[in-house]
């Protein structure tokens, strides 16, 4: 099985931004960035990197989607694959309404007709694209990890049983009503279909350590999330970790 990371530059920014303008970058002044020496040891030392791995850079995290689609076709990439997200946000949903479309229209796909969902705030976006990955069934296993003020980020309607600290992600398809009503504190709802369950687990960085060396290294810049002062860390990593792959969408 092949093994994915899925590094966000955020991850090494602190404070943590939520809310962002997405006109404007975050102030260097509020949100510092760890040094390139840290940076690269938290990456060689707790994330086994050793050298360059193929992948994909992107700047918005909603685009890894369509590449691991098109890497997916070409036969680079073989699902289900393991995920390590290494990010100050779960990205599973939570802080849009993306999650109504998933989980009332396109789980009621086959699991091949979800690869092109609609995009954008009400669709597939930065917050959500693991969730409409699992959707998809490209995720054997997910483990997010996350830094100071990260973390319990996670949807409570993609866990197993709607419970924020389950340790699988379980979709399930629901009504419009039924979300509502779950919304208001009126119960969980009853799923027409439960899509099989996906192990997940999150930890902080200091306790991380993969159990085999990864595959494939993605890394998104996340320009609402991450000061102009984060780029040089951003080409940083590029340059000693990424052999970047040349591919359509």
């Amino acid at each position: 099985m092949q093994r994915v990371l899925d590094i966000d530059l955020d991850f090494f920014v602190f404070d943590v931004v939520f809310w962002p303008d997405q006109n404007t970058r975050p102030d260097p002044e509020e949100h510092q960035v760890w040094s390139d020496t840290d940076a690269l040891s938290f990456l060689r030392n707790r994330c086994g990197l050793q050298g360059r791995r193929p992948g994909f850079v992107t700047e918005n995290h909603a685009e890894l989607f369509p590449l691991w689609r098109a890497a997916i076709d070409r036969g680079m990439l073989v699902p289900p694959f393991h995920v390590t997200h290494v990010d100050a946000h779960a990205d599973l949903g939570l802080g849009d309404a993306g999650y109504v479309y998933l989980l009332t229209e396109l789980l009621r796909e086959p699991p091949e007709d979800r690869r092109y969902p609609t995009l954008g705030p009400l669709g597939l976006n930065d917050g959500n694209h693991l969730a409409f990955a699992i959707a998809c069934r490209w995720i054997s296993d997910l483990i997010y990890v996350y830094g100071e003020g990260g973390g319990s980020d996670e949807l409570t309607l993609v866990m197993e049983g709607f419970e924020r600290a389950a340790s699988h992600v379980q979709l399930a398809t629901l009504t419009r009503q039924q979300i509502e009503r779950y919304l208001h504190r009126q119960g969980k709802p009853i799923a027409a279909h439960i899509e099989p369950a996906v192990p997940y687990q999150s930890t902080r960085w200091e306790k991380f350590l993969p159990e085999r060396p990864f595959d494939f290294v993605c890394l998104t810049r996340s320009l609402p999330y991450a000061p102009v002062t984060a780029d040089p860390l951003f080409d940083h990593i590029r340059e000693t970790f990424i052999d970047e792959i040349d591919i359509s969408v």
